[in-house]
């Protein structure tokens, strides 16, 4: 028996499919006959695609809110014991769901640009719609053939497996993708300004002036994406650590680095008319990398707690790679001689050097990055051999890249553009440098001895005073701040939010204290300056799962902190229990506890506890990042209310 909710899915695919096939073959006619009739069909096209993907992913919802089993995809990954709130979020906890909510954003983003542009730049948006459309319709493709959500399922089971347990273990798990799935597919629309461009021959900055917020939009979701994946992990999986250079956390990464790239090159081209063909190069770069990204998360290729199983849309993922590759490479080489660099470098030490230079150095590390992930797929296919390449390697060679890009964050926004005055230069300096001095002094001097952390604290505090000094002169003598140069400060506390990141990766990834040990109850254990002692071990029913729950209170120079719950979780639908880690987090160091075994019959535990310090201020940094974000798109417009 096929249920409504089947029909309605299925439905809704296919009048996307065919919408925008629609919309596609009226919008390239609009751009051959400039007929506004046309582009108002292909604008409606888009409109009803988001209608139809809207409509779909509330039914699945439902389905899913609903245990209607009839669906396959409630079949595979609901159960009648999840909590409504993990079977509402479970709708991207496995493939086929989470192509559909990529699909439901894609028109999304294609609605919101279409409607923002319905009176502008008339040459430039039909070919927008076609490659908006076009990736549209490779998404309903894969929606309605390998990874269709809404097939029927019968006879219909009386219950289902759940969503994976290290999805319904914690409630991040209801942002991060989403967040993810914001961010990559947000660069599509630069990326369709930029075909569009091309395809047309408007070279002119229009689509870089355009594109910039769209990029900057989705730059953010992808920041906060990486940052909530980071804390996800710290807080799931037990192992004390938020990056390990997974395979799939790289994915994410890639994009990042060359849409960061891409956020500073532009304003090079703004400002003095250069690096317009390596600006077509770093939004193509960085759009193909979503793609890669999610290849390799959903094709089942990398072994990963992050990936999905094996699955058959590997083949139709690398089939658009490959012919979006050859699209970008074919419209840039064709355009390139009509991208005339309009201005030069007229002196090594300007502005436009320093934002150069820093593109080089983000590149280079979205290439190491690519080479580490892509280096065991590419031994295997050769050999048959399967290899790994571990976090050596990742922090060995990115290391000094990322220093190298630490001093550039400062040095680079304090020299002018075009030519920069060695004196001015070096007295704008004076003071940054004093504080740099002091604090990598006192922190030795405190019992820092590192040189890799003493070199960074010494670079985060320079680029640091320079903005900071930068930002109280400009207040004390205008009055004014984000009000007078939103974009620049608010570049700034983004970047002061990621100079927090880097002070908290490197403190944590230096000065981590880790012990593994068994206690009674009633035993404590000291580590550092603390002291944790077991109270109590007992177990728990919830509806989707059975927990043993270690009760332990954390003593600090034997004064009681706080009360820590760590658990084991043991779910039906998987042989071996999950952890769920208890965190004690404060601004100079965490206290985390992970229980890894117990004996109910003995009244012990067995808990590995890890002091880690400045992890919180990786997450402090991400909401640095994203206030900085907001800042510099939405200053202008409160203005204009004022």
């Amino acid at each position: 028996m096929i249920s409504p909710i089947n029909w309605i899915g299925n439905l809704c695919i296919y009048l996307c499919l065919g919408s925008s096939l629609f919309g596609i073959a009226t919008a390239y006619s609009s751009s051959r006959s400039e007929k506004e009739v046309q582009l108002k069909r292909a604008r409606m096209a888009v409109y009803v695609n988001f209608f139809a993907m809207t409509t779909a992913t509330l039914a699945m919802m439902f389905a899913l809110l609903t245990n209607d089993f009839s669906v396959s995809y409630v079949a595979n990954v609901g159960a009648r014991e999840t909590p409504r709130f993990f079977a509402a979020i479970s709708l991207w906890s496995s493939l086929e769901g989470s192509i559909l909510l990529w699909g439901w954003l894609l028109s999304g983003y294609a609605t919101l640009c279409i409607y923002c542009y319905r009176n502008d730049f008339k040459q430039l948006m039909p070919w927008v719609i076609v490659t908006l459309l076009s990736l549209g319709v490779f998404f309903y493709l894969v929606l309605a053939i390998p990874a269709n959500p809404f097939q029927s399922v019968y006879p219909v089971p009386d219950n289902g497996p759940g969503p994976n347990p290290l999805l319904q273990n914690h409630w991040l798990m209801s942002l991060h993708p989403p967040m993810l799935y914001l961010g990559y597919v947000g660069m599509s629309v630069p990326f369709a300004f930029a075909v569009a461009s091309m395809v047309t021959g408007k070279l002119q900055d229009t689509w870089v002036d355009v594109t910039r917020r769209w990029t900057l939009v989705a730059w953010m979701f992808l920041s906060i994406a990486i940052i909530l994946g980071g804390w996800w992990s710290y807080a799931v999986l037990g192992w004390g650590g938020y990056w390990a250079w997974d395979p799939v956390e790289n994915a994410s990464f890639m994009p990042w680095l060359t849409g960061t790239a891409f956020l500073h090159s532009i304003m090079v081209q703004q400002r003095r008319q250069m690096l317009k063909i390596w600006n077509l190069v770093l939004i193509c770069t960085t759009f193909l990398l979503t793609l890669l990204g999610t290849f390799l998360t959903r094709s089942g290729v990398l072994d990963s707690v992050h990936a999905f199983t094996e699955s058959g849309i590997g083949h139709y993922f690398l089939v658009c790679i490959g012919i979006a590759l050859i699209i970008s490479v074919g419209l840039i080489v064709w355009r390139a001689p009509r991208f005339k660099s309009e201005g030069r470098l007229d002196h090594p030490l300007s502005r436009e050097t320093a934002f150069l230079l820093g593109n080089l150095l983000f590149v280079c590390f979205c290439f190491v990055v690519l080479l580490g992930t892509l280096y065991p797929l590419i031994v295997e296919a050769l050999q048959g051999v399967k290899v790994s390449v571990g976090e050596p390697f990742f922090n060995q060679m990115t290391g000094p890249l990322a220093l190298m890009i630490l001093f550039l964050m400062g040095v680079g926004v304090a020299i002018p553009w075009k030519r920069g005055d060695p004196k001015k230069l070096l007295k704008l300096l004076v003071w940054p440098s004093l504080l740099m001095v002091a604090v990598t002094t006192l922190s030795f001097v405190l019992g820092i001895k590192k040189g890799f952390v003493l070199v960074t604290i010494a670079l985060v505090t320079l680029s640091f005073s320079i903005m900071i000094f930068e930002m109280i002169t400009v207040f004390i003598t205008s009055g004014k701040l984000f009000s007078a140069k939103p974009k620049r400060y608010g570049g700034f506390v983004a970047h002061i939010g990621i100079l927090l990141i880097a002070i908290g990766v490197v403190f944590s990834k230096n000065y981590q204290l880790d012990n593994q040990v068994s206690l009674k109850q009633g035993e404590s254990f000291q580590i550092g300056n603390y002291k944790i002692q077991l109270e109590k071990l007992y177990a728990n029913q919830e509806p989707q799962r059975f927990e043993i729950i270690a009760r332990t209170e954390i003593f600090k120079n034997e004064k009681p902190l706080s009360l820590l719950n760590p658990k084991l979780n043991f779910y039906a639908n998987n042989r071996e229990p999950i952890g769920s880690p208890a965190v004690y987090s404060t601004i100079t160091s965490d206290i985390y506890l992970t229980l890894m075994a117990f004996e109910h019959d003995k009244f012990q535990a067995t808990f590995r506890v890890m002091v880690n310090p400045a992890v919180s201020w990786i997450w402090v940094g991400g909401g640095f990042i994203m206030i900085g974000v907001l800042i510099s798109l939405l200053w202008p417009k409160i203005e204009e209310k004022k």
